[in-house]
């Protein structure tokens, strides 16, 4: 019985720590669905969020890819936010729902 629970807990704290190594976010989608986006809504993120998010993404690669998209980098600026700030995204494929992360 001890075995089993010792097992067990083992088996809890291995996921727990696995899962406060995980990003926070639900950052997912690939730079590539920007250059169909024509809106994003932007949302701040603190120097720790956006460590984690740079775990997920080559940031200058992502703020290229706003830069070349006048339509998308228009809307941060709207809201805003400089595309250098900008450090994650969530995205679908066809670029029809974006949020970008922005320090």
């Amino acid at each position: 019985m001890r075995l089993i629970k010792a097992v067990a807990i083992a088996a809890i704290l291995a996921t727990s720590a696995g899962s406060a190594m995980a990003s926070p976010f639900d950052a997912s989608g690939s730079v590539q669905s920007l250059d169909e986006a024509n809106y994003a809504t932007v949302l701040k993120v603190n120097p720790a969020e956006a460590r984690s998010l740079a775990i997920d993404f080559d940031t200058a690669a992502l703020q290229q890819r706003v830069k070349n998209n006048p339509a998308l980098a228009r809307t941060v600026v709207q809201q805003g936010f400089s595309i250098d700030q900008i450090v994650g995204l969530n995205a679908n494929q066809d670029g029809t729902d974006v949020t970008l992360y922005a320090l």
